[in-house]
């Protein structure tokens, strides 16, 4: 049933949202009231068409449906298959960053399943690839050190009648799981022995993604995924089941930097910093890993903190980019002008940011007239310009 919820100012502010359709924004909205208190909600077209569209004969299901993968592929929330009856269901990624709930219910809706690992990927995304027992980061690559990889853990512990619902999970590292599993009630958690050498992981796990080596350690968890995202996907777009770990939508959408108690208070959120635009060159195809890939994980490496980017975005507009022929280098540099000005990475931003760089491009290429002249009059500009043409000429020959 629907239920009251709040929408916070900043909302209204925020760039990511700010970008989508007007349709999907007041979607995005919409699911605050149809999720419960744990941020879940079914997930189907002619539920939401009936909740949320139901007086706009102009939209059908299938408007719907592409406004809910709209919202999907910002990573504001994540498609899943849930329960026995496999339904298809999603989660309001942030729901409590967005909605502070006091007295919540029990929800009756079946939780993502944490054998997943793109579900268990999912809440360390929404918790900022760190630890919420130790406070450290989270390698987002296997490592081989095992004690310093992604677990998660539970806040209510499962023999204490704790459920696998969002609320009651958050991100932490293996070795400080098991720490707070042997920790005896009434004692304060300790960060374990385990995490020696965790800033050699981090740096190994973010040295391989840069490198295109990120596969190597996680081939044969992704074959033996049970991945019900793609699953959910399946009906709607066949190919969504060939997609990798790269195309998970984040969850560092929706404001997390500004909003609720968890975090920052709101309002006090610390806005990104505009970044310096380099002159490296675009990333280009090795055999190794596809283009968009490599691009992506190099663009997320040196503009991810303090943005709201997230992989699947970024990746499929640099996918579709280059599918409809752009000059990887011209890309390339166009991600980069973006980055520096901490703009969202969209088709529209992305051609504006094309429109300045062809504009600066044309400006280098102007030629003064010889010696500064001033001239007026159609003959006497012909004049001076066939001047510089047998300047350029004369060049020309010399070289």
């Amino acid at each position: 049933m629907p239920r009251i919820r709040t929408v916070k100012p900043e909302f209204w502010e925020d760039e990511v949202v700010g970008l989508l359709p007007r349709d999907a924004r007041l979607l995005f909205i919409s699911t605050f009231n149809m999720a419960d208190d744990e941020g879940l909600l079914r997930w189907t077209p002619a539920y939401i068409k009936a909740s949320a569209f139901m007086y706009d004969d102009d939209l059908t299901l299938k408007h719907v449906e592409a406004l809910m993968d709209t919202l999907a592929d910002a990573g504001l929330l994540f498609p899943y298959i849930g329960g026995v009856a496999r339904q298809q269901m999603a989660v309001v990624v942030n729901f409590r960053k967005h909605q502070k709930i006091n007295r919540p219910q029990k929800s009756k809706l079946p939780p993502p399943s944490l054998g997943n690992y793109r579900v268990r990927e999912m809440y360390a995304r929404r918790d900022g690839w760190t630890c919420q027992l130790c406070g450290l980061p989270i390698p987002r690559l296997l490592v081989v050190n095992d004690s310093h990889n992604l677990s998660i853990d539970h806040i209510r512990p499962q023999s204490a009648g704790g459920t696998d619902h969002p609320s009651n999970l958050r991100a932490a590292h293996q070795a400080c799981y098991q720490s707070r599993r042997n920790t005896p009630d009434g004692e304060e958690f300790a960060p374990p022995p385990g995490l020696a050498g965790l800033d050699d992981s981090v740096n190994d796990a973010l040295t391989r993604s840069m490198n295109g080596h990120g596969d190597t350690l996680n081939d044969s968890l992704n074959r033996s995924l049970n991945d019900s995202v793609n699953e959910f996907h399946a009906p709607h777009n066949p190919e969504a089941t060939t997609s990798t770990q790269s195309d998970i939508p984040s969850l560092n959408h929706s404001l997390p930097e500004r909003k609720g108690r968890e975090g920052n208070r709101e309002g006090k959120g610390t806005p990104p910093t505009p970044r310096q635009s380099s002159d490296s060159p675009a990333v280009v195809q090795t055999g190794e890993r596809a283009i968009e890939d490599r691009m992506t994980d190099a663009f997320l490496e040196r503009y991810r903190s303090g943005n709201a980017y997230t992989q699947r975005q970024v990746r499929k507009v640099i996918a579709d980019a280059l599918t409809n022929g752009t000059n990887p280098d011209e890309l390339w540099k166009a991600l980069e002008r973006l980055g520096s000005l901490s703009k969202p990475i969209t088709a529209n931003t992305l051609q504006f940011a094309f429109s300045e760089l062809r504009q600066a491009q044309q400006a280098s290429n102007v030629i003064a007239l010889p010696n500064g002249q001033q001239l007026t009059g159609t003959d006497a500009k012909v004049a001076g310009w066939m001047a510089i043409a047998e300047q350029l000429r004369q060049e020309g020959d010399l070289a």
